[in-house]
């Protein structure tokens, strides 16, 4: 961990003394213009077309030729340059170095040949960033990580800078903030957070193109979610013919990983249709140790659990769509997406309780469970031009999820004070359906070349049950227990409208605002207690976006939005589930929803990105906080609210070129954050400095090999009372193309060291609260991992007329 401690220090130093030189110099800029064309003579369109920088061949700009080939680069500070030209199927082009000295440059028509092999003899590589850093968002291009390969899309994400996933509490956090929401092609996961971490962490990230990380979404997003959006975006096939990857990997932790993958895309100039699918099994172990300290009048009595876990995971997940031409200005699509996760598991557990100096209690406790997520997404769209510059585009969606949860529960007696046990078995059935309606239109109309506009509204119905049945076995007999059961039913109706606007006044500033209202009625019901939450409340939420470019490719961006975070429906159900006879899971249906307001200043100059970031929270909900109760020796985990909660954020990510073959990345961040408890007799105020460094190394090596080395070290966090202590990984992979870059063999091995351990700790004596515990998911594993690309080696994309990109790829949205 030192080590992690002195890079992160040295990272951090140079950043900042980066800053200090990249001062803003005013100087005339530049552009080039060209057409790349077939050796027929007919254009290419699509190709990459980028402008690099001799040196260390790092991207200056980029730009893709348009479907007359016609390229255009602006905004070009003088200097020497080369120009890089790429297009599957063909050779790549580069050009000799050249001076960019007046105020455009117009190049030659450039002629690529065709061919299956790249050229060997070019020794310049324009790789893809890992990270790139856009207006609103920062987005981690998944496809140019090798240890990424066979890893779970959960997996990639713990490697992202300023994500924090917890997977004791179930809780991921972006910028050491909670309230996460997670969208898989523009459709929000309407899931707990729990259930879509288990997702994710099944979900493989062969088929993941990009992650995008939005810490301060636009208005037409959704609001919830006050620490922003995470939107995974799928690999998506936007060429006429047929094309199509498949993928499977092997490997091993505690014990085997296997997964396959593929995907196929056949588009014509008016239909389109795509199929993906995955498949995952894991069988690992886990280990969970806790203890638990209460002060009476004459002793300390102490409850110690040990833990061990052997699940077997299984998870798979499909997507077919459909996009079809009704017309010269229509265009309809179908979405169908299905997953299932079973996780099932049969351990033992040995608790043990020390009461006085003269009695104790070992018990055993053996685990039977299984937990079972389904669900089914169908969407149904519908796009049209209502004009030259105005579009419409129409979303309807039923989505369906169902969450299968029994287990069942034996206690024996070991040895000590065996009238000091309680019950013996104990059998849980639990199940959740959810049926969730979703309606939304939205329009944009394009009124000039430096203004668009959005807006539209959206509607929604949500019904949740939750049927948790609990038996005690008594004298041979089971009887329900009523403490532990539990029939909960949530609905929830929600309406919401926007409007955006985006403004380039000037070619070096872009600007985008936006209002949204959010409108929701909730009513959560048991048998015992009709209308436990009934809520209706309204919001108002503002945006605001404004990046300026400076001289040589620097910008500066600013950012405001206010979001909410609602409580989950797991969260306010009364439910109670223990984790042994004296600790309990329990659901909060006093939780407030949290509003926050977020400030975000970015500053980026080619691939270094550096933001500060400050918000504040009111009623912020934390997951897993522990109350105990002293007259029972009880303790529960609950969602709770913060009376407030501060966050002062700092970001950097930079690479540096040891050579044009080798290319360190380092992420650095760090936070301070200030909350006070609301739930407590005796509130807290507290606060407590963090900082995560991630580090990537890429090399290139001879005969198609290339090599990935990358670490991450998270300093001591909390979550509310909780405090996390550091942990980190490092991680290595290997890679080789074969086939003339049709197939891809990767070897990768996360977590060498089993240093990625969760150790938690609450102590405070006033509340005669003292806990602490270890966590290990046990993610040391190794993997071997193949990818092939088929399909036409010649490729043209769909020429639709609208124009648009957005439709082009609308086949997966």
């Amino acid at each position: 961990m030192r080590n992690f401690k002195n890079m992160l220090f040295v990272c951090t130093l140079f950043t900042v003394s980066l800053l200090f030189l990249f001062a803003p110099v005013i100087e005339a800029q530049g552009q080039i213009t060209g057409t790349i064309l077939e050796e027929d003579g007919s254009p290419i369109p699509t190709a990459n077309v980028l402008l690099l920088n001799p040196a260390d061949s790092s991207v200056v700009k980029g730009a893709v030729t348009d479907n007359s080939g016609v390229y255009e680069l602006t905004g070009i500070t003088p200097g020497p340059y080369l120009l890089s030209v790429s297009m599957i199927g063909f050779r790549r082009y580069v050009s000799s170095v050249f001076d960019v000295n007046q105020s455009s440059i117009e190049f030659d028509e450039i002629v690529l040949r065709l061919s299956l092999e790249q050229m060997d003899e070019v020794g310049v590589t324009a790789r893809r960033p890992l990270f790139e850093q856009k207006i609103d968002r920062l987005v981690v291009n998944v496809q140019s990580s090798i240890t990424s390969s066979g890893s779970s899309v959960l997996q990639v994400l713990e490697k992202s800078p300023g994500i924090q996933v917890n997977r004791q509490s179930n809780s991921i956090s972006m910028s050491g903030k909670s309230g996460v929401r997670v969208m898989i092609n523009d459709k929000f996961v309407q899931l707990p957070i729990d259930a879509v971490i288990q997702m994710l962490n099944g979900m493989s990230a062969a088929n993941i193109e990009q992650i995008e990380l939005i810490t301060t979404p636009p208005a037409r997003y959704d609001a919830e979610g006050d620490a922003g959006i995470i939107h995974i975006k799928m690999t998506e096939f936007t060429e006429l013919g047929t094309t199509g990857m498949v993928g499977g990997n092997a490997g091993i932790n505690y014990a085997e990983i296997l997964g396959g993958n593929f995907n196929i895309s056949h588009r014509k100039e008016r239909f389109a249709m795509f199929l993906d699918y995955s498949i995952n099994y894991d069988r690992t172990q886990t280990t969970w140790n806790n203890q638990r300290d209460l002060v009476t009048d004459t002793f300390t009595e102490q409850v110690i659990m040990e833990s061990t876990r052997n699940p077997s995971t299984g998870v798979q997940n499909a997507r077919m769509g459909l996009e079809f031409k009704m017309g010269q200005k229509t265009t309809g699509g179908l979405l169908v997406t299905g997953y299932q996760r079973l996780w099932e598991t049969r351990d033992i557990s040995d608790n043990f309780n020390r009461f006085s100096p003269s009695s104790s209690l070992l018990t055993e406790m053996s685990v039977r469970e299984t937990n079972r997520w389904r669900n089914g997404l169908i969407n149904v769209s519908l796009d049209h031009d209502v004009s030259k510059n105005g579009s419409l585009r129409f979303d309807v969606d039923y989505l369906y999820y169902v969450n299968n949860n029994p287990s069942f529960y034996v206690n024996r007696f070991v040895e000590g004070d065996i009238n000091r046990m309680d019950g013996e078995s104990i059998d849980v059935e639990k199940e959740t359906p959810i049926h969730i309606r979703v309606a939304k239109l939205d329009y944009v109309e394009v009124v000039s070349d430096k203004f668009t506009l959005e807006t539209g509204v959206k509607g929604s119905l949500s019904d949740f049950t939750n049927i948790v049945s609990v038996s005690n076995l008594v004298q041979n007999a089971w009887v329900v227990n009523d403490t532990f059961s539990q029939d909960a039913d949530l609905s929830e109706k929600t309406g919401a409208i926007y409007l955006s606007g985006n403004w380039s006044p000037v070619e070096t500033i872009q600007v985008n605002a936006g209002l949204r209202f959010e409108y929701t009625d909730r009513f959560l019901s048991t048998p015992d207690s009709p209308g436990l939450v009934d809520v209706q409340d309204g919001y108002l939420f503002p945006s605001l976006f404004v990046q300026k470019s400076l001289p040589k490719d620097k910008r500066i961006g600013f950012s405001y939005s206010r979001r909410i975070t609602r409580p989950t429906f797991n969260d306010l159900a009364p439910f109670v589930f223990f984790l042994d006879p004296n600790t309990f899971l329990s659901g909060n249906p006093d939780l407030e929803p949290a509003t926050s307001d977020a400030l975000k200043l970015d500053y980026n100059h080619k691939q270094l990105l550096v933001s500060l970031q400050y918000s504040y929270t009111k009623d912020e909900i934390v997951a897993f906080q522990p109350v105990v109760d002293p007259d029972r020796n009880e303790q529960t985990f609950s969602t709770q609210n913060l009376s407030y909660f501060q966050s002062y954020g700092f970001t950097a990510s930079l690479p540096v070129f040891f050579a044009p073959w080798w290319e360190l990345r380092a992420n650095v961040s760090g936070t301070y954050q200030v909350f006070r408890t609301a739930h407590m007799d005796d509130n807290q105020t507290r606060d407590i400095y963090g900082y995560s460094a991630n580090l990537t190394h890429s090399i290139d090596l001879p005969r198609d090999f290339s090599l990935e080395v990358s670490g991450y070290y998270q300093s001591k966090t909390s979550a509310g009372i909780m405090q996390f202590k550091p942990l980190g990984a490092v991680n290595a992979g290997i890679q080789k193309r074969v086939a003339s870059g049709r197939g891809t063999l990767r070897l990768s091995a996360d977590d060498l060291f089993s240093t990625n351990l969760w150790r938690y700790s609450a102590k405070i004596p006033g509340a005669n609260l003292d806990t602490s515990g270890i966590y290990d998911f046990n993610n040391r594993n190794v993997k071997m991992t193949f990818t092939w690309n088929f399909g036409n080696s010649k490729i043209k994309n769909v020429d639709i007329s609208a124009g648009s990109e957005e439709e082009q790829a609308r086949v997966t949205n």
